[in-house]
C-alpha cells in the first residue's frame, strides 16, 4: 500500500517575489506607470488634462464675452458681478453637456483620432441644442435666445483657436524631443516598401507622431518555436519591446498560423499590432460589424453614398453651387474674355471624362491650351511625370500664356460648377479621369466612379500633385467612408489656400 503524498511545502517567498513571478508570466501585472507604455499613460492623462482645461475655459470665456457684449449693446457698463452671478447658473450645466458630448464625438481620444473643427463645430452644436432643450424642460425663465446662438458661435470659435494653438504647440514640442513611434512592418515586400515609404512620407505631416519604420520582415510560420525557420527566429530577435513600438501586418502577412504565433508573442511582450489593409481590401467595400445569433457578422458596404445622404449631399451642391456661379461670375468673364483676346479660339473646353456608374459626360473647362492640343499627347507620352493613370507634365509645352496663369489659381476649373449643377459633378469628390486615363484603371480603382466626380477633393488638400496614385485612390475611399456636410465645407476651405499656394500643383 502506498504512502500518500506529503503535504505541500508551505511558500517561503514573499508576496513581492510571488507578485514579481506573477508579472514575469502575465503582461497584465506589469505596472503601467514602468518603461515606455508608463511614459505614454503619463503623456496621454496630461492631454486630457490639458484639452479639459482648454475647453472649460473656452465655455467660462465664451459665456463672459456674449454677457459683455450683450450689456455693452444695452449700453451699459460691464459689470462682472452681475455677470458672474448669471454664469454660476450656467457654467456647470453647459460645462458637463459640452465635456460629455466632446467624449462622445471622440475629442479627448489620440491627436490622430480627434478629427478637426468640423467634428469641434458639430459636438458644440450638438451640446448647445441638448442645453436649450434642458432649460427649456426646467422652466428656467430668459427673455431672448440670444444667449444661446451668440455663446454657440463664440464657445466654437475658442475650442477650435485654441485647440489648434495647443496641437501646433505640442506638434513643435513633439518634433524638438524627436518623439515618435517605432514600427516593424511585417508582410510580403509588395506591400512592406510601399506601406513603409508611405508611413515615412506621412511623418513629414505635423499632425500626430511621427512614425519611424525600423525595419520590414517576410512573415513565415513559426514564431519563437524550437524548430523554427532561420527567418523566424530573426522576427523573434526583432519583436524587442526596448526597439520597437507596434507592429504593422501589411495585409495578407502569412498563414493563419504563423500570424496568430505573432499575435501571441506581441501580447505576451505588450507590442501592439495594428492591420495595414492591401489596395482591395481597402478599395471594395467598408466593414461594419452586424449583431446574430452564435457568432460575430460583419456587413460589407460598397462605398457609396445614397439615400438620405445622396439627397442632403446633392442639396448642399445645388445651394453652394449656385452661390458661387453668381459670386465668381465676373472672374468668369474676365478669363473668358483673355483667352479670346490671345489667340481667338474657343473659349471653353469639353474634355470627355468618366461619372457615376462610368457613365461618361462632358467636363467643361476654360481652355488653356493650344487648339488641336489633344492630337499633340501621344507625342509626350514619353515626358509623362506622373504614376498611375495620370498624365501630367509640370511645363507642357501646348499650354498658352493665358492657360498658365488660369492653371496657377485653378479659374480653368470654374466652368465645373455648371456641371456640379447639371448633376454630373459634385463641389467635392474624386476628380474625374479622362478616358485615356480611366482605360489604365484596374477594376477596385474604377470603384470610386460609384460616387459623383467632385471638382475638389481630400487630395487636392492634402499634396496634389505630389501624392502618389494609389495615395490618390486611398485618400477618395477615406473621404466617401467618413464624408458629412461638415467635411465638404472643410475641403472646401482648405481648396483656397492649396490653390493661393499652389501647393504640389502642375
Amino acid at each position: 500500500m502506498s504512502s500518500p503524498p506529503p503535504p505541500p511545502s508551505r511558500s517561503t517567498a514573499t508576496p513581492q517575489e510571488a507578485g514579481e513571478r506573477l508579472a514575469s508570466r502575465d503582461v497584465r501585472f506589469v505596472p503601467i506607470l514602468r518603461g515606455r507604455q508608463g511614459r505614454d499613460y503619463i503623456r496621454r492623462a496630461l492631454s486630457v488634462v490639458a484639452l479639459l482645461a482648454i475647453d472649460v475655459s473656452s465655455v467660462f470665456l465664451g459665456l463672459y464675452a456674449v454677457l459683455a457684449f450683450k450689456l455693452i449693446l444695452q449700453g451699459q457698463p460691464i459689470d462682472s458681478g452681475a455677470i458672474w452671478s448669471v454664469e454660476q447658473k450656467a457654467l456647470p450645466l453647459v460645462t458637463i453637456t459640452l465635456v460629455l458630448v466632446f467624449a462622445k464625438y471622440g475629442l479627448y481620444a489620440e491627436r490622430e483620432e480627434r478629427g478637426g473643427s468640423s467634428r469641434i463645430l458639430s459636438a458644440v452644436t450638438v451640446s448647445t441644442l441638448i442645453v436649450l432643450a434642458l432649460v427649456l424642460a426646467s422652466g428656467w425663465r430668459f427673455n431672448t435666445f440670444y444667449i444661446f446662438y451668440s455663446s454657440w458661435f463664440v464657445i466654437a470659435v475658442l475650442v477650435i483657436v485654441l485647440r489648434a494653438s495647443w496641437d501646433s504647440v505640442t506638434a513643435l514640442v513633439l518634433d524638438w524631443t524627436r518623439f515618435e513611434r517605432r514600427a516593424l512592418i511585417v508582410g510580403t515586400p509588395d506591400m512592406t516598401v510601399p506601406i513603409a515609404e508611405s508611413i515615412t512620407r506621412a511623418s513629414t505631416d505635423r499632425h500626430g507622431v511621427a512614425y519611424r519604420v525600423v525595419g520590414t520582415h517576410s512573415l513565415v510560420s513559426g514564431v519563437g518555436t524550437e524548430h523554427e525557420p532561420p527567418a523566424a527566429r530573426e522576427l523573434d530577435l526583432m519583436l524587442d519591446p526596448t526597439h520597437i513600438d507596434e507592429v504593422i501586418l501589411a495585409g495578407q502577412a502569412g498563414r493563419d498560423q504563423s500570424i496568430l504565433d505573432l499575435l501571441d508573442v506581441c501580447r505576451r511582450r505588450s507590442i501592439p499590432v495594428r492591420l495595414a489593409p492591401t489596395t482591395a481590401q481597402l478599395l471594395s467595400h467598408s466593414i461594419r460589424a452586424v449583431p446574430a445569433p452564435g457568432l460575430p457578422l460583419f456587413e460589407l458596404r460598397p462605398p457609396v453614398l445614397s439615400g438620405l445622404a445622396f439627397f442632403a449631399k446633392r442639396a448642399f451642391d445645388l445651394l453652394v453651387g449656385a452661390l458661387l456661379v453668381v459670386l465668381l461670375s465676373p472672374v468668369m468673364l474676365l478669363a473668358a474674355a483673355a483667352i479670346w483676346l490671345e489667340d481667338r479660339g474657343p473659349i471653353t473646353y469639353r474634355n470627355r471624362r468618366m461619372g457615376v456608374e462610368e457613365h461618361p459626360f462632358d467636363c467643361l473647362k476654360f481652355r488653356t491650351m493650344r487648339v488641336g492640343a489633344d492630337q499633340q499627347q501621344a507625342d509626350l507620352e514619353h515626358r509623362n511625370e506622373a504614376d498611375g493613370a495620370l498624365f501630367k507634365i509640370a511645363d507642357d509645352p501646348r499650354v498658352t500664356k493665358v492657360g498658365k496663369f488660369l492653371r496657377r489659381f485653378s479659374i480653368d476649373e470654374l466652368p465645373q460648377l455648371f456641371n456640379v449643377l447639371k448633376g454630373e459633378m459634385s463641389l467635392v469628390g474624386p476628380r474625374p479621369l479622362p478616358e485615356r486615363d480611366f482605360l489604365l484603371l484596374d477594376d477596385l480603382q474604377k470603384k470610386r466612379y460609384l460616387v459623383l466626380p467632385g471638382m475638389t477633393g481630400l487630395w487636392q488638400v492634402s499634396g496634389r500633385a505630389d501624392l502618389s496614385f494609389d495615395e490618390l485612390v486611398r485618400l477618395d475611399f477615406y473621404y466617401i467612408e467618413t464624408w458629412s456636410i461638415w467635411l465638404d465645407l472643410v475641403i472646401l476651405v482648405r481648396t483656397i489656400p492649396a490653390v493661393l499656394f499652389k501647393k504640389g500643383a502642375y
